[in-house]
């Protein structure tokens, strides 16, 4: 075993918790903040359980936290949570105003605990992982670092900044470290092959690794990651929604070497964890407080949530962060204490310029039944859309799907949508579209999920994108 890891895994055995009930550690975190002003005006104090808990606090999306996190950034103390932020990370919203998210000591003792499953299940299943040494996507590519009005740092913090100081020293010495003083892919690329023990990367976007490759390739034509590095047992990364089109292209490259579906991870929070036994993504209860919304926006206890049906999920954080609307649908696959999630997309994207009802998912689904890759682009103006294929033959057959919605072909016969315009998108596409998400929300490009549906983007400023 590599001794950095060593190391680290031992930094981790305190933060490796036994299953318990999941209300306990929300009792204890409403407790340890019923002195904040939110717990105050939430009345912390005198809550007894679950329900007493969800009629205090409607479900609450960030804009419901934004006033909040804002006079936390301002210097305010005991806020939202008396464990005091020491900085924040900028994410993107779905408005042009960047999401803040408080990075607290009691979120990293959270993520810690995720971490320490994490590589739990890494030591039984796979421990070839931990044989030499790690890639752990650190991006700060298109995040340009910033000071609150309180003078507290904002954005641009490592993936490390997430855990306790004792294990983000250690998952630092395990870690490749590139010089990313110029292109980011470039200066990646150039370190991992200079790293012949590397033996498991971890990235978020399977494009941000194929972004990686693409220098890898010129710099060793012919070459797999198999051939290039004879100990990486494992790749983890996202594999659903949008980034499942990516994985057959990852997985030729790779030559071989296993893919590991990343669990539901995100700034604000964790949702689901690869599990110990398996591998599979289930319910990360060691981690935070979760609750699931079904369709009708009705609270499903963990308990009754039935294998198939879609769900949205709420996080509660020791960061601050309570009955927050996370944005992310996940299907059950498997239901019991830990039930496994897959997770199938955002929730509330869709288009409605004439009555069609378009939403994401169905696009998403469209793709995947036929193994395409591009995305959907909404146009106002016209109304109408673009749509951005590699492979300009399978207009037809994606067309056909997306008709199956009703209102859609309805309203494509009727000319209330002008017939849909057809774009090749160009080579590394993928890259050059994450890159100007990145530009124009914020966030970190190894973090950007690629939408198959763009609707709040001028159609005219894509097609600049993309040359």
């Amino acid at each position: 075993m590599n001794p950095s890891a060593g190391a680290l895994l031992a930094s981790l055995e305190c933060w490796s918790v036994a299953a318990a009930d999941p209300w306990v550690r929300l009792r204890e975190l409403l407790e340890k903040h019923s002195r904040s002003d939110f717990g105050r005006a939430h009345h912390f104090g005198s809550i007894r359980s679950e329900e007493e808990f969800r009629e205090a606090i409607p479900p609450m999306d960030y804009e419901d936290h934004r006033s909040w996190i804002e006079r936390c950034a301002a210097g305010e103390q005991n806020v939202l949570a008396c464990d005091e932020p020491f900085g924040f990370e900028r994410t993107s919203g779905t408005s042009s105003e960047p999401k803040w998210i408080p990075l607290t000591n009691g979120l990293r003792e959270e993520f810690a605990r995720g971490l320490a499953a994490w590589f739990r299940g890494w030591q039984g299943r796979c421990p070839e992982v931990f044989a030499g040494s790690a890639y752990w996507a650190i991006s700060p590519a298109g995040m340009i670092p910033d000071t609150s009005v309180g003078g507290l740092p904002v954005g641009a913090m490592s993936d490390v900044a997430y855990f306790p100081d004792d294990v983000g020293a250690r998952l630092a010495d395990w870690l490749v470290v590139p010089d990313l003083s110029g292109d980011v892919f470039e200066g990646t690329a150039e370190a991992l092959l200079a790293t012949p023990d590397l033996s498991v990367v971890s990235v978020w976007s399977p494009t941000f690794l194929l972004g990686i490759d693409a220098v890898v390739r010129k710099l060793r034509p012919g070459k797999t990651w198999r051939d290039l590095w004879p100990k990486l047992a494992l790749v983890s990364c996202w594999a659903d929604a949008s980034s499942a089109p990516w994985i057959p292209v990852l997985r030729e490259r790779l030559g071989g070497i296993s893919i590991e579906p990343k669990g539901l991870l995100a700034t604000e929070g964790i949702t689901s964890l690869p599990d110990e036994i398996d591998g599979s993504p289930r319910l990360a209860s060691e981690c935070h407080w979760h609750e699931f919304l079904d369709e009708n926006g009705d609270h499903v206890p963990v308990n009754e949530l039935r294998i198939g049906q879609r769900y949205e999920v709420l996080l509660t954080t020791a960061g601050g962060l309570f009955r927050y609307r996370s944005g992310d649908q996940v299907e059950v696959t498997a239901a019991g204490v830990f039930p496994r999630l897959r997770f199938v997309g955002r929730m509330g994207n869709s288009s409605d310029l004439v009555g069609e009802k378009l939403h994401e998912q169905q696009v998403l689904d469209a793709f995947a039944e036929l193994g395409v890759r591009g995305f959907l682009v909404a146009a106002p103006k016209v109304p109408g859309y673009e749509l951005w294929l590699e492979d300009l033959k399978e207009e037809g057959r994606v067309m056909n799907l997306l008709r199956r919605n009703p209102y859609f072909d309805q309203a494509l016969r009727l000319g209330q949508l002008a017939p849909v315009k057809t774009c090749r998108l160009p080579p590394d596409w993928s890259l050059t579209l994450a890159s100007a998400l990145v530009h124009s929300r914020g966030g970190r490009l190894g973090d950007v999920k690629l939408p198959a549906l763009l609707t709040n983007i001028d159609p005219e400023v894509v097609a600049s994108w993309l040359g």
